[in-house]
């Protein structure tokens, strides 16, 4: 397999008019002050993280790589396809792997298995570990690329899951997820992240961008007495029809998820003490961020929170008609939000999943000089194809330039 089915993109609802330097500060100043007087997140006896200690961020040149690429059904194979990545790893000069531990053969950015033991879903294969193992053997950092949401619990477990307000209770185009306000959910997910910590060893963790809650969801029963408790109405349609409200409300639902996340990080570093943080965030949050309440994320919190924010800079996967103009734009937006660049790292595609056909090198060596141009520091691209070198491997040592020493982190 070469590519991976279309990432889904979930339309936004409204759009966003075009906004000079004064709006972007009205927009922005609210969110990036909002870690000083924030709503409280959860009520007595639910989950609490507070981000751990951790040395400054310094800059990523990372990949993004697929394990469903190296797994093979014939271990022999699977053994070749292993040493096709590290040989080529080796010749990409980056420092940074984010290395997929979850199996997703059908693409639908779902946990169909995992790549290592654990109490809850099938194994597919113990390959997380020991290619880790191999990674981190040429001094290559190793991120566990895992979801936050989308494990599927099988039929026993369909009042686990975030369910939308409506007829259509859920998206047939879309991994299940369980629902971050379920404790017993909570619990899964919980044990799930202490299996792969206990049984792998890995220098961070990235959250995949799975855990999108719409401005209809979440609507199950464990969520709507989440709301109760927090002093929202329990009758959504009445919540979405007063804008404050909504705007409060989608606040609630971003910090809910950002406070699970580091629930999970605190509980990892009980094993792993150095082990650092990020989180995807798709680009129209960053350029547009009222889609906080259809994304159900937020580049100022996510700053606040992680060691990384990894934002999808993904122009075609966005369809937009100036892809150069409008990668400068988000990265001259993010960079306005962050005191320091390395916590920002901008990941291109290099694929065109609308057609299923390869990023040329010559356009991502374009993009990655236009993103350093801007000021951007950490640089990504996914999927990295190692069986056909694509992107070409000297594409990262052209554009690394990378600075040295430690810089202070992403966090406000």
């Amino acid at each position: 397999m070469l590519f991976q089915a279309d990432r889904k993109w979930i339309p936004p609802r409204r759009r966003c008019l075009s906004a000079g330097r004064l709006r972007l500060l009205a927009l922005l100043l609210p969110a990036m002050l909002c870690g000083a007087c924030a709503l409280p997140l959860v009520g007595p006896g639910q989950d609490v993280g507070r981000p751990g200690p951790a040395a400054s961020p310094e800059p990523l040149l990372a990949v993004q790589v697929d394990l469903d690429y190296v797994y093979d059904p014939d271990t022999r194979q699977e053994q070749r396809n292993l040493r096709l990545l590290l040989a080529r790893l080796a010749r990409l000069g980056v420092n940074t792997v984010f290395l997929q531990a979850f199996a997703d053969p059908d693409g639908n950015d779902g946990a169909d298995a995992l790549y290592f033991p654990n109490r809850h879903l099938p194994m597919r294969r113990d390959l997380f570990a020991r290619t880790a193992r191999a990674i981190r053997a040429q001094g290559i950092r190793v991120y566990a690329w895992m979801p936050l949401l989308a494990f599927d619990p099988g039929a026993a477990g369909r009042d686990l899951l975030v369910s939308q307000m409506g007829p259509n209770r859920t998206d047939p185009g879309r991994a299940p997820r369980l629902s971050p306000f379920h404790p017993r959910a909570r619990r899964i997910i919980r044990e799930i992240y202490d299996d792969l910590a206990g049984h792998a060893s890995f220098d961070g963790i990235l959250f995949h961008d799975d855990s999108v809650l719409s401005d209809f969801e979440d609507a199950s029963p464990a969520a709507l007495a989440a709301y109760r408790q927090a002093g929202f109405p329990a009758d959504l349609a009445a919540l979405r029809s007063r804008p404050g409200l909504m705007r409060r409300w989608s606040r609630f639902k971003t910090r809910f998820v950002i406070d699970f996340t580091l629930s999970l990080v605190d509980m990892m570093r009980l094993r792993h003490p150095a082990l650092r943080s990020a989180r995807a965030i798709y680009g129209r949050a960053v350029l547009q961020p009222e889609s906080e309440q259809w994304l159900c994320q937020s580049l100022p919190l996510f700053l606040q929170a992680y060691d990384y924010s990894v934002i999808l800079a993904m122009p075609f996967l966005e369809q937009v008609a100036d892809p150069d103009r409008w990668l400068g734009n988000l990265a001259d937006r993010a960079l306005f939000q962050a005191l320091h660049s390395p916590a920002l790292v901008f990941e291109l595609q290099s694929v065109d999943w609308r057609n299923k056909k390869r990023v040329p090198t010559a356009v991502m060596r374009h993009q990655l000089a236009l993103l350093r141009h801007r000021g951007v520091t950490s640089l990504a691209w996914y999927p990295d194809d190692f069986f056909h070198d694509q992107p070409k491997a000297s594409l990262f040592r052209e554009n690394s330039g990378q600075q040295s020493g430690s810089q202070a982190g992403g966090r406000f």
